[in-house]
């Protein structure tokens, strides 16, 4: 894919649909790993209502086929019935796959103010005290139970086929394979087995983003305004969020620097205590969605330490990531207990 003249692009975008007095100004490439997206403002003097809009434009990576989290068309029907549910997310406003403007599929949202609470370096506007955390986090866990009672067969029809556990896991056996470490593939696949062995019985598939922590959580003062990024979505077991969430603020999953940089956030068990009241009932399987989130993300740390080491992806992070790669899978195992 040829690289967009964006503010070109953006400005026939804008007269196409706001006319010819419209323009764009204040575009800038928005943070993320998951597509291209910028942020964009678009002035229209003429218009009934504000002179200003804001937006988001996300459009797939460069020469990637238009499948799954690289479709950006499958998340417009998802935000739109989120919307409809009460579920905080940014409103769809445009999409298409039309090349009149970008060449490529394109989704516009509503920028969303405000700014998300960063895993391990919190923004400092942030009150991280144990009360003003809580109520972040019971925000965020509240929508989150939203979204796994979603009625996503009427909602979502042909939307996604469900997944089911087994599926859920050994989607990650090729990718610990690519390890340039043989130990970390040992390591993952005889994860994964355990996972496989200790497997809780086939829930009732719901919706779940995928990549549920407070990194994707969007806030306005100490007011949740969006669930942001929703790529990698699907149908399957709902509780792999919950799982994911936990891991990612339990210290005994990150070496160094890390784990001590969690001293802010809640413990797992207040997690999942959170999520219960939320969906009044317990969650009896928590620990093991815990390991199945320590597993999935091994997987993706041996595949971004790989595509980083070999020069395709640089990014150091994945270096500083990969030091946690051995406590994310023996702690993943000692879940399983």
């Amino acid at each position: 894919m040829a690289t967009i003249d964006w503010s070109g692009a953006l400005a026939r975008w804008a007269t196409a649909h706001y006319g010819p007095a419209a323009s764009v100004e204040n575009v800038r490439p928005m943070p993320g790993n998951s597509g291209i997206s910028y942020g964009f403002d678009v002035c229209h003097p003429d218009g009934p209502d504000r002179a200003r809009d804001r937006f988001v434009i996300r459009v797939p990576p460069p020469g990637v086929s238009r499948r799954g989290n690289t479709d950006v068309l499958r998340q417009a029907p998802l935000l739109r019935a989120l919307q409809a549910e009460g579920v905080p997310v940014a409103g769809v406003r445009w999409c298409g796959d039309e090349d009149e403007f970008f060449g490529v599929p394109y989704l516009v949202v509503d920028h969303v103010p405000g700014r998300s609470l960063s895993l391990f370096e919190p923004d400092p506007s942030f009150d991280l005290t144990p009360p003003a955390v809580e109520k972040l986090f019971r925000q965020a866990i509240s929508a989150l139970a939203a979204v796994h009672t979603l009625d996503w067969r009427s909602r979502l029809p042909d939307w996604e086929a469900p997944r089911t556990i087994e599926a859920e896991v050994r989607a990650w056996e090729p990718i610990f394979a690519k390890s340039l470490d043989p130990e970390w593939t040992s390591r993952g696949l005889a994860l994964g087995r355990a996972l496989l062995d200790s497997a809780p019985a086939e829930p009732e598939p719901g919706l779940f983003h995928g990549d549920f922590y407070s990194n994707n959580w969007m806030f306005n003062g100490d007011r949740l305004q969006a669930i942001i990024d929703w790529e990698i979505a699907g149908i399957g077991p709902s509780l792999v969020d919950l799982g994911w969430v936990c891991m990612m603020y339990d210290p005994g999953n990150w070496c160094g620097e890390h784990g001590a940089g969690l001293a802010w956030a809640p413990p797992p068990h207040d997690i999942v205590g959170w999520y219960e009241e939320a969906r009044g009932r317990p969650v009896p399987d928590a620990d093991w969605y815990r390991a199945f989130a320590g597993y999935r993300f091994a997987a993706i740390t041996a595949i971004n330490v790989r595509l980083h080491r070999t020069g395709r992806r640089p990014d150091p992070v994945w270096d500083v990531f990969g030091a946690s790669f051995q406590s994310l899978v023996e702690h993943s195992f000692g879940l399983l207990v």
